[in-house]
């Protein structure tokens, strides 16, 4: 070999070697010094070195490099990084690729000493993120737990006082009383925009850092949010005399789409525009408009009254529970909510003080790209009216199931007034028992009751309907959560329709009538699931309710599932298209025990791929088909951690010797 080949090797730090067959190999170039440190040196060149019987881990790829040879195939032959400890106890990262060169069959061995160390500091630094990462899950978790509970015990009265004034206004009352209803009715949902802004200030506020990007694809038109909030919050404008009114400047005929949530969006015009009356005295105006940026659309809200507080900077207002000390105002949420919400969707937000009177508050947000999905309010329901009530020609057999007395009163009046057949019980228990003796058309659960909780009495409703063949009940969950995530978990666990707590009769009204008699409108268990997320209470179904037997056979695949992708990578990489085929198929076969559809059919598209003979698209698909099961993976690894099984081992069990007698027992 030409002196400056041995010189560039040695300063790369390769190890060049030739296979003589027999396990052996000889050196083709003078040995780095970390080749020395692990296997001694060579006296000679000529001499081969028995590096399969030094080195485990060169025996395995050994096997690989003989298969390769063989072949004579193009692709390549490597291996991963791995560890060799030398006799002084240093661990030397070592990587080894076999090549054909002029007829020769040839391993090349470095070590990527800098590359591996920097390697796993990354790795390192990226798992100390994971565990912080953990850890803030945890806090959040239990910071929403408690949010959870206190907007549930304070929607309680709230409910009360709702379905209360609902009966109450429909009462023969003078219409002096009416007008003192009304002004109840516009207190009370205030009161309920002030829980909502507890609960989703704050747990937005604690899940910003996880949820970042999430709403990258939603989308929603500005103006259209602005005229809902102002039809909204109109009533009360008139009230205090102040007129609410839209800057006609900009066209209001085309679509002004924003990258953010609908229901989100909605609320920040709401908190804008109550802030504005509650600075604007009667007689003066309030002006909402939009303006277009290019990149960015721009909404404001102007007011009449004093201006900003001369003691605060304008970046202030927006601070938590901010308020200035010359201000009449009491502090609050609802320009916090406002700030983060703006600032989330990659916005700004501000406000100024006008030269004449009053004040600005405006706020911009990127424009939407095109396509973009528009995005839904949390909760869907279309507001009851009196044509609406007539649509209903049979009453309804309900049943109602909540652990409070007065809202249990109150909703069965109501209910029975509108013609239907209501049974109310007061915990989960008397519900299942109700549910067992007779037939319903809808049954009504509180989440959260004392013993059986809603979520527990529908698993197990859909569970005696699946044993049973009987139709399917039409279930609404009432509860104070209704984030887009919590709304999802519960028509998982087999609500069919979710009512938010505090409620009012015109929106349960809007549900029942969505839900004619005998046509209760159902969910899709089939077990298909999306982009790895498993439907366990569907697979526990399908067990028997064994959750021993389920967790053991996620065992079985997290444990057998690597290797049979390693073995179809090697089929790839060998096109070897009848081996490919085959474990493709074996692969699919377990992918659907789990109801993983999107990677199932990636496992299907693989093996017909295969069968056909035509590999060209092979490697993308597989790259693809491994990131659908890394999420399957993820997802069941979750399962069995909160469900501990005890694994199959397929290991013989290891026979302790014989203890001598006399021996004392270790």
């Amino acid at each position: 070999m030409p002196e400056v080949l041995e010189k560039f090797l040695a300063e790369m730090g390769f190890a060049l070697l030739e296979y003589t067959g027999n396990r052996a190999f000889l050196p083709l170039a003078e040995l780095p010094p970390w080749f020395r440190e692990l296997w001694g040196e060579s006296d000679s060149v000529t001499i081969p070195v028995a590096l399969a019987d030094k080195s485990a881990f060169l025996e395995n790829f050994l096997l690989e490099a003989e298969a390769f040879w063989q072949e004579a195939s193009s692709a390549a032959c490597r291996s991963e990084t791995w560890l060799e400890r030398s006799s002084s106890g240093r661990d030397i990262p070592l990587q080894a690729r076999a090549l054909h060169l002029g007829g020769k069959r040839i391993i090349a061995i470095s070590s990527p000493d800098p590359e591996f160390r920097e390697q796993v500091r990354i790795l390192q630094t990226a798992r100390n993120a994971l565990l912080d990462h953990e850890r803030l899950s945890r806090e959040i978790q239990k910071k929403e737990i408690l949010l959870h509970c206190i907007v549930h015990d304070l929607s309680q009265p709230l409910s009360v006082m709702h379905v209360a004034m609902d009966c109450l206004s429909e009462e023969p009352i003078s219409e002096h009383s009416k007008q003192f209803l009304t002004l109840g009715k516009l207190a009370s949902n205030q009161q309920e925009t002030m829980i909502r802004d507890i609960l989703h200030t704050f747990a937005a506020d604690l899940q910003a850092s996880l949820d970042a990007g999430i709403e990258g694809t939603a989308s929603a038109d500005l103006l259209e949010c602005a005229r809902k909030s102002m039809t909204v919050l109109l009533p009360t404008f008139e009230t205090k005399g102040v007129r609410l009114r839209l800057d006609t400047g900009a066209d209001l005929a085309r679509p002004w789409p924003v990258r953010a949530e609908e229901s989100r969006l909605q609320r920040i015009f709401s908190n804008l525009l109550e802030n504005a009356l509650r600075y604007t005295p009667a007689g003066a105006s309030v002006t909402v408009g939009v303006e277009d940026e290019g990149a960015f659309l721009k909404a404001y809200v102007e007011d009449e009254g004093p201006g900003l507080p001369k003691d605060l900077r304008p970046e202030q207002i927006f601070g938590l529970f901010m308020k200035g000390k010359q201000s009449g105002g009491k502090a609050g949420l609802g320009l916090y909510f406002c700030r983060i919400t703006v600032e989330r969707w990659g916005g700004s937000i501000g406000c100024v003080t006008l030269p004449a009177r009053g004040s600005r508050f405006w706020f911009r947000i990127p424009r939407a790209a095109e396509g973009a999905r528009p995005s839904t309010t949390d909760v869907k329901s279309t507001r009851f009216t009196p044509e609406n009530r007539a649509l209903h020609t049979h009453p309804l057999r309900i049943l109602f199931a909540d652990d409070q007395k007065d809202i249990r009163t109150l909703t069965t009046y109501q209910l029975k007034r509108n013609g239907h057949k209501v049974v109310a019980v007061r915990n989960g228990q008397d519900a299942l028992k109700a549910f067992r003796k007779k037939q319903f058309d809808v049954i009504l659960l509180d989440q959260e009751m004392p013993g059986l909780t809603g979520d527990q009495v529908a698993q197990a409703i859909r569970k005696i309907e699946a044993g049973k063949k009987k139709s399917h009940t039409f279930l609404v969950a009432a509860t104070g959560n209704t984030g887009s995530e919590d709304i999802d978990r519960l028509k998982a666990l087999g609500f069919d329709s979710v009512l938010s707590k505090p409620f009012r009769l015109e929106d349960l009204h809007a549900i029942l009538h969505a839900t004619p008699p005998g046509r209760a409108a159902s969910l899709d268990h089939t077990g298909a699931t999306r982009a790895g997320n498993v439907d366990f209470s569907i697979l526990l179904t399908r067990v028997g309710g064994d959750e021993r037997l389920l967790a053991r056979m996620i065992q079985t695949f997290l444990h057998d599932t690597p290797k049979r992708l390693a073995a179809i990578a090697s089929a790839l990489r060998r096109q070897d298209v009848e081996d490919l085929a085959s474990l493709a198929h074996a692969l699919k076969g377990s992918i659907s025990i789990f109801g993983a559809e999107a990677a199932r059919l990636k496992a299907q598209d693989l093996q017909e791929m295969a069968r056909s003979g035509n590999l060209e698209s092979a490697q993308p698909l597989m790259g693809s088909l491994k990131e659908e099961i890394a999420n399957l993976l993820a997802n069941l690894r979750g399962y069995a951690q909160q469900t501990p099984a005890r694994p199959t081992s397929h290991r013989a069990k290891r026979q302790r010797p014989p203890r001598k007698r006399g021996e004392p027992r270790r």
